[in-house]
């Protein structure tokens, strides 16, 4: 029985594409589609690409792509860990290496960036409401004598008082 590769080369050829032509039509590098082609999957950052890579080459030559990702699965099996999962990343400084890291973190870094963003907005809305409420608006009102501006005026007097109404 043939490979993955081997199919997917023999598709392609059976139409009459070339390389070029694949790699426009999935949108994949021309390295990748003959790494496809070679069963060479170190190209691929991960085995999740390398099935949605094939699925969408045997899309374009034609072919039903399940039998391929079944095959591509006993393939894998036979291969040790550190050939299906390398990257073909390579830091080139220190930043850059730092970056790579936390981009592969996301999922750990992003949700508790969100839970931070959510705690802090609620304790900071929690301190403007306490505020606002706990603020005495009568603090700085005075004795409720009037003082006028001239000095006939500024004889201090109490106002009067409302006239109470009895019902």
């Amino acid at each position: 029985m043939s490979s993955v590769g081997e199919q997917l080369r023999a598709a392609r050829e059976a139409r009459e594409l070339t390389v070029e032509q694949v790699a426009q039509a999935t949108k994949l590098k021309l390295t990748q589609i003959e790494a496809l082609e070679t069963g060479d999957y170190s190209a691929f950052p991960a085995p999740v690409y390398v099935r949605g890579s094939i699925r969408n080459y045997a899309d374009v030559v034609k072919i039903d792509p399940a039998p391929l990702i079944e095959q591509l699965k006993a393939e894998m099996a036979g291969k040790p860990a550190e050939v299906v999962h390398e990257s073909p990343y390579v830091a080139k400084g220190d930043i850059d290496g730092l970056t790579w890291r936390l981009a592969s973190a996301w999922r750990i870094v992003l949700p508790l960036a969100v839970i931070l963003i959510v705690l802090l907005g609620g304790f900071w809305t929690y301190r403007i409401w306490y505020n606002y409420h706990k603020k005495d608006y009568l603090v700085n009102l005075g004795t409720g004598q009037y003082q006028g501006t001239t000095q006939a005026e500024k004889i201090r007097e109490t106002l009067p008082l409302p006239p109470v109404v009895k019902p």
